[in-house]
């Protein structure tokens, strides 16, 4: 099991004094996540933690992680139980088939790093308590003409990021929305999910261009009247939780007047760029991730 030396059930670890250095028993989960955050007190982990992923070790913060990364679908298999933190995104929103599509949103950003940021603005989560059993791992696909797919983690569910609209259609809602699509009933961008992203940005009137995605960190742009450039997709959120601090979650962009659409990177949950007057079937957002941690 996972947990701290020492230690008595009562108040927070940041209302403790030195007299604890002596004291015995047992932390409370929000006694650890104080304590860890002002290093109060080492955590011990006895005995091997889990398989699946591809798995490394890393150090930070003064602790060494073992970390396992999924960039498809797996298995988490615990062999000794206790909490873990977790990087679980989504797939990225693709764009309409048709020669127009404003840019697909970013899959669903859920992140419990201690000092790290989930999407739509929300703080990390609590870490996730597991027990010795098998844990599916579902990595969301980005698609075409569609929502990405979610990325699930046992209760942990990132939602696809939203389709941009196509010709004269709003963006699609999903983890963060698709852009607006182009013509001159100026279409909305999608809404994003409640702290997981963030909505697209909407078209306006008689423009030449569609507007971008949603983003992790920020909605996309809105496009200004007139315009035949694509307004910019959403920022992403960046997380260090694999030791390599590394942005994910963008939307993608809107298109510029004559520029064809691009697909989202892999395993970054980025939406597909945007389009506007290139026939062509379609681009595909970037799959989604699932990482775990835990300190060893």
């Amino acid at each position: 099991m996972i947990g701290f030396n020492g230690g008595l059930i009562g108040g927070l670890a940041t209302d403790r004094d030195t007299s604890l250095l002596s004291a015995v028993g047992v932390w409370t989960l929000p006694e650890q996540r104080n304590a860890r955050l002002a290093n109060l007190w080492p955590l011990v982990v006895t005995g091997a933690f889990a398989t699946g992923g591809t798995v490394t070790e890393i150090s930070s913060g003064g602790f060494t992680y073992r970390v396992h990364t999924f960039t498809s679908n797996g298995s988490f298999v615990v062999t000794t139980g206790g909490y873990v933190e977790y990087l679980v995104i989504g797939g990225g929103g693709g764009t309409d088939p048709g020669a127009y599509s404003g840019g697909g949103g970013a899959g669903g950003y859920r992140c419990s790093v201690l000092g790290e940021s989930s999407g739509g603005g929300a703080s990390a989560e609590s870490p996730l308590l597991v027990t010795a059993t098998t844990y599916p791992i579902t990595v969301g696909l980005g698609n075409v003409n569609a929502n990405g797919s979610n990325s699930v983690f046992d209760t942990i569910t990132a939602v696809g990021g939203g389709r941009g609209g196509g010709g004269t259609g709003d963006g699609l809602t999903g983890g963060s929305g698709g852009g607006g699509g182009p013509q001159s009933q100026g279409p909305a961008g999608g809404a994003g999910t409640a702290n997981q992203g963030f909505a697209g940005g909407n078209s306006s009137l008689s423009n030449n261009a569609t507007s971008g995605g949603g983003g992790a960190g920020g909605a996309g742009a809105n496009l200004t009247s007139g315009t035949s450039t694509g307004s910019a997709g959403g920022i992403g959120v960046s997380s260090n939780i694999d030791g390599t601090a590394t942005t994910r979650g963008v939307g993608g962009k809107g298109g510029d007047n004559g520029q064809n659409g691009a697909n989202g990177a892999g395993n970054t949950g980025n939406g597909a760029r945007g389009l506007w007057g290139v026939t062509n079937s379609g681009w595909l957002g970037g799959s989604g991730i699932v990482i775990i941690r835990y300190p060893i």
